[in-house]
């Protein structure tokens, strides 16, 4: 049996409050899910988007959720809504197979910049053992980097730097080791707000997932600064097309999600940014050349 602690009801809350979010599914499965259409969600959560599916389809629709209390709560609430058609299976979605063939997959399994839940390996292993799935929630998912500059990731260095110049005293200087920190902190991925930014070049593919087909989410690319000078950091962030005119996306100039926004400041002499993603460990790297 898992353990409670394995459940976040503050991490659903949060989700559930990103309204972006929401409504972007809620388009997509409007569109897609018609009456008679058999449906399943990968990774239910709480149960919100099987139940805009429940609301689209009186045919069955298969809920599986690994995590037991998140399960308990969507069972829960599609008794309560009188989702009748809509069975909720605890379990990893690798170890279950359906009675009944489904025509749509939905899914949420995505992570901060795109594949950090193995939404890519989960689609391809169902897809092979499910073959009449017809269409997928999201279709396909992009993960782009762009350089960029910012007034607030400037005084975010600033104030970086300057939390271990005040806790210098003596011979005990932080600047001693100004290389080695600055190392550290542009080969870290983070995550804020940066909606200031301001483009310094053009956004840089860096891999294409689709849904089904693609059957392994690890890459590796190379972003290239050494002609753009201007650039402070660079920006990642991800696009998933849920439907054909529904994208959510991560950029820094569309409205912010829970995803929030992800970037990798840039060394002073720092050329070219290796970014890497391993789908065993679930791990986005960034490396720069120096």
């Amino acid at each position: 049996m898992l353990s409670v602690y394995d459940f976040s009801t503050g991490d659903h809350a949060v989700m559930l409050g990103d309204q972006v979010r929401l409504d972007a599914f809620y388009k997509a499965i409007s569109n897609q899910v018609k009456e008679g259409m058999t449906v399943a969600e990968i990774g239910t959560g709480t149960g919100i988007l099987s139940a805009f599916a429940a609301s689209k389809t009186s045919a069955p629709i298969y809920a599986i959720e690994f995590y037991e209390q998140s399960a308990m709560l969507a069972e829960s609430m599609m008794k309560a809504a009188k989702f009748n058609q809509v069975k909720v299976i605890r379990g990893k979605s690798f170890d279950v197979t359906l009675p009944t063939q489904p025509e749509i997959i939905i899914t949420e399994t995505i992570g901060a910049l795109g594949p950090e839940e193995n939404i890519v390996e989960i689609c391809h292993d169902f897809k092979k053992r499910h073959p009449f799935i017809q269409t997928f929630i999201p279709a396909r998912l992009r993960v782009y980097a762009e350089p960029i500059s910012s007034k607030y990731l400037k005084s975010s260095e600033i104030g970086f730097y300057n939390y271990f110049d005040c806790a210098s005293f003596g011979s005990f200087d932080y600047k001693a080791i100004r290389p080695e920190l600055e190392k550290s902190r542009c080969s870290t991925i983070l995550y804020d707000s940066i909606a200031d930014s301001k483009s310094e070049g053009a956004p840089i593919l860096l891999t294409e997932y689709v849904m089904g087909v693609s059957e392994l989410s690890t890459f590796s690319a190379v972003v290239d600064l050494s002609s753009l000078p201007e650039a402070e950091a660079v920006h990642l962030y991800f696009e998933a097309d849920l439907d054909h005119d529904v994208i959510i996306s991560t950029h820094y100039s569309k409205p912010e999600t829970h995803w929030r926004h992800a970037y990798v400041s840039r060394p002073v002499k720092g050329k070219q940014l290796t970014v890497s993603y391993g789908s065993s460990d679930m791990m986005f790297k960034a490396a720069w050349d120096i």
